[in-house]
């Protein structure tokens, strides 16, 4: 009987022991449900705007932008291009019995378009009428332009294939060529020197008709422009040439790039940088890095929800952008195929890309399109790191996301992305936290 009441004050000991004891919960890890829970929000506040540069830097360009769309949401975008040619690297002494054919430009195609290439278009060629100058800062802007001759070099109206013209040739015209012909038969040092032909032909701008608003294409520099001129000698029977002006690829080499948003709402408010709330232009926001628009976005209410004294842990937090409904299709207004985002705060200055969770490169995310509805488009961000940065960083409230397509401004294009505010039902970007909560 001893022995039983003995187990029995032990049995005993051990529960009241057992109910006192509060069992330790190690973060990274799920608890028992009755010490904690998961819970999912997707109701975090997003505050959107647009924020609009005036003017970026185009010098240096490795590719050449040429043509003009009208946009639906942005108005109408033009581009056209500046740049050097050179002297001839090599030609034959050109006798007096040579006979002038013809003069023309070469360009090809980059594969790059934007807009609608089904339309036909009207190329220009023009000479300039002066040399291309460095602007401010010694640097050549997208808003920048040089003077040209009124009378255009040469013309051609045609349907622009980018991706399957291997090469687009342009007549110029013939005082211009025979000009060019009779220099090589003299050898004279305005087309053997360098910087005397910088002299005599200070360079083209390409561009297309004022009315033309088909597209915007991109073109090739270096060795695969150039201005050719053709000849023929009879003597001792016909045999044809031709004189290669190569394009010069430096520091003058620009492209303007121009948005005429008449009619959108879009209106700066102030030089150099300004930014609209998306509440001023429609419920949306857009970017567009080739002329000079960017998408930004903060969580204002983020701090006040995740800073409750009951949440343990923020497990996940995912960005998810949808564009704007009607905005993209596959052929004219294509999305982009990759985005960035960077951080910024209330100076809009771009301070540099968001890590992914390795720390190692930019993160990033590639469209997924809805193919059978078309309703369920989006980018998918993880921002959990980042999310978590922002929470244990002081003066951090201002802190807010550029959302980027790739882009560079020596290799510019003009693709652009429209999202939705909290307006369009249905088509609304979310911030979605998964959070882990410390029962009471």
């Amino acid at each position: 009987m001893n022995c039983n009441r003995s187990v029995i004050i032990l049995l005993a000991a051990l529960l009241i022991n057992n109910a006192c004891t509060r069992k330790e919960i190690e973060f990274g890890t799920v608890p028992e449900n009755n010490y904690s829970r998961l819970v999912y929000i997707d109701t975090v506040g997003i505050q959107q705007s647009t924020v609009i540069t005036d003017s970026f830097e185009t010098g240096g360009a490795t590719t050449l932008l040429l043509g003009k769309y009208k946009d639906p949401f942005l108005g109408v975008i033009s581009a056209r291009s500046f740049f050097q040619m050179d002297k001839p690297g090599t030609f034959q002494n050109i006798g007096t019995g040579a006979i002038y054919d013809s003069l023309v430009l070469v360009i090809k195609p980059d594969d790059y378009y934007y807009g609608d290439t089904s339309r036909v278009q009207t190329i220009y060629v023009h000479e300039l009428a002066k040399t291309i100058v460095l602007g401010y800062a010694s640097k050549l802007y997208n808003t920048g332009s040089t003077d040209l001759k009124p009378v255009p070099l040469g013309s051609r109206t045609m349907r622009i294939r980018p991706v399957l013209d291997d090469s687009i040739m342009i007549r110029l015209d013939d005082n211009k060529g025979r000009e060019l012909f009779e220099l090589l038969q003299r050898q004279a040092s305005a087309v053997t020197r360098t910087e005397d032909f910088l002299n005599y032909f200070y360079g083209i701008s390409l561009s297309t008709a004022e009315t033309d608003t088909a597209s915007i294409i991109g073109l090739q520099t270096g060795n695969s422009l150039w201005m050719r001129v053709y000849y023929h000698t009879n003597t001792p029977f016909n045999v044809n040439y031709m004189v290669d002006f190569p394009m010069l690829t430096n520091t003058l080499t620009y492209n303007q790039i121009i948005a005429n948003r008449t009619g959108t709402g879009i209106i700066s408010t102030t030089p150099g940088v300004s930014e609209l709330p998306a509440y001023r232009t429609g419920g949306y926001s857009f970017t567009q890095l080739g002329t000079g628009m960017a998408a930004k976005i903060s969580f204002p209410g983020l701090r006040g929800i995740l800073l409750n004294s009951q949440y343990l842990k923020l497990l996940k937090a995912e960005l998810i952008l949808r564009p704007a409904e009607l905005s993209f299709d596959r052929e004219k207004y294509k999305l982009p195929d990759r985005i960035e985002l960077s951080s910024t705060d209330a100076t809009n200055i771009n301070q540099g890309s968001i890590p992914d969770s390795t720390g190692s490169t930019a993160l990033y995310a590639t469209p997924v399109v809805d193919e059978i509805y078309g309703r369920n488009n989006y980018y998918r961000f993880d921002l959990t790191s980042y999310i978590n940065h922002l929470l244990t960083t002081a003066g951090s409230e201002d802190f807010a996301l550029y959302i980027q397509p790739t882009f560079n401004e020596a290799s510019p294009n003009v693709n652009r992305l429209v999202i939705g505010g909290s307006s369009h039902d249905g088509y609304v970007s979310q911030l979605r936290l998964s959070v882990l909560i410390i029962n009471n």
